[in-house]
């Protein structure tokens, strides 16, 4: 089964991967993890380099190589999945809703593209629909679903992930524009995958424990009863994106 961890930066997607993993290990689920998004990008060599890419190209391309990006994965994941565990869990760090509405965040956010015909800014509807056609394709030959890790509702709740990301780095004003905007669209964007909606400000043991419940309940996932008074301890890490 595929589980997609989905939700903005700060919301702790990075955490709950390092937890969920040794939490479905210890239930006798095997567990493998995706190689990164920024791995399909043909414009980067490391994750370093995505943050200067973003400040220096045009929005609508951005959008265009990251809708590209996941495609490229999505076809990557039904190809092998036949040859991954039949009954194990692959994590996989930003589902298709994630990069879809970081693609039209950065679209309407990004740097204007130069007035050129050589350079035409097409809209992102033809790439948004080849990856979405993918994703149903993938779910014919494997279970998925999606735990996304939404922020409050209330009244600037989008204020608690701002404040996690500040403690590790500047926000700069496009970035809390770019947030914004990706929030807003992933409150309005509608996935096919079974969808687990969790709170991103509940503690990481709880994310975790709803997490595990569900991806357990799954027909597709075997695993072993863990032993009566054993307790699964979600692992630390300093990532909350």
């Amino acid at each position: 089964m595929i589980v997609f961890i989905d939700g903005p930066d700060g919301s702790g997607k990075s955490t709950l991967i390092a937890s969920l993993g040794p939490a479905l290990l210890a239930h006798g689920c095997p567990v493998t993890h995706a190689p990164p998004l920024w791995t399909y990008l043909n414009n980067l060599s490391a994750p370093e380099d995505f943050a200067p890419w973003v400040r220096t190209t045009p929005g609508i391309q951005i959008a265009q190589a990251l809708l590209e990006a996941k495609t490229r994965r999505i076809k990557s994941l039904i190809t092998t999945a036949g040859t991954r565990h039949a009954h194990g869990v692959m994590l996989v760090d930003r589902g298709p809703k994630t990069v879809i509405c970081s693609a039209l965040a950065h679209h309407k956010t990004g740097i204007p593209a130069p007035d050129s015909p050589q350079l035409p800014d097409p809209t992102t509807d033809q790439h948004r629909t080849r990856l979405e056609q993918h994703l149903r394709h993938l779910s014919t030959v494997e279970a998925c679903m999606s735990i996304e890790l939404r922020p409050p509702k209330r009244p600037n709740g989008l204020d608690v992930i701002l404040t996690r990301l500040s403690k590790r780095e500047e926000l700069s004003s496009p970035y809390v524009r770019y947030l914004n905007v990706l929030c807003t669209e992933l409150a309005a964007y509608s996935s096919s995958e079974l969808l687990l909606p969790l709170d991103a400000t509940a503690s990481i043991a709880t994310i975790t424990e709803l997490s595990l419940t569900q991806v357990l309940k799954q027909p597709s996932v075997v695993h072993t009863p863990v032993m009566q008074g054993t307790q699964i301890r979600p692992s630390r890490s300093s990532g909350t994106t």
